[in-house]
């Protein structure tokens, strides 16, 4: 990890905005009789260990420039419960508790830490388990009748990201077209 903040600093000369984008597991796959502790403390070292790591890396280059945001991708899987996703969603649980509390450690530094979570975005992972029946029980939860793109997200990074955003901290924000979504609706 070490690298990407190396090249980061050769690049631009200092890190002011951290998206830790990465992730892995869930897609309603997680039988949890089948699953074992390696499968778990991968999906925990993708989704909790090596965002808090990039943080921890990225956080006094932040501080020394005098402004900073770290923007986590968590999931709508860290506040639903639905079946054969129980790692994942807490992992991404974990991600939102973690954000929630680095915004105290990191506040007096005048870094901000907030989670975008996404709701059912058309990308491939989500293409390689959605049926048609399942997009149209979704859509019957999502008031605003679409499922999203990855415009939808791009956004609410581009809000945290910003200035604009400077008083907010510590939030999770779901972008989920005003509805709930999950595999098994």
């Amino acid at each position: 990890m070490i690298i990407f903040i190396e090249l980061t600093l050769n690049t631009f000369g200092t890190i002011n905005i951290l998206v830790n984008n990465a992730g892995m597991g869930g897609g309603g796959r997680e039988n949890p009789f089948s699953i074992d502790r390696t499968y778990v403390e991968r999906i925990f070292a993708m989704n909790v260990f090596a965002p808090w790591e990039l943080c921890r890396l990225a956080a006094p280059y932040m501080r020394q420039s005098g402004y900073g945001s770290i923007i986590n991708i968590t999931s709508m899987s860290s506040i639903n419960n639905e079946a054969s996703m129980a790692i994942y969603g807490s992992s991404k649980a974990a991600l939102n508790h973690m954000a929630s509390n680095l915004a105290y450690d990191y506040g007096p530094m005048g870094i901000r830490v907030n989670c975008v979570g996404p709701g059912a975005i058309h990308t491939h992972a989500l293409a390689s388990v959605l049926t048609p029946d399942m997009e149209a029980r979704m859509l019957a939860h999502t008031p605003l009748k679409r499922l999203g793109e990855a415009d939808d997200i791009a956004g609410a990074v581009l809000y945290f990201a910003a200035p604009v955003s400077e008083w907010v901290s510590g939030q999770v924000l779901m972008v989920n077209g005003g509805g709930i979504q999950t595999l098994d609706q």
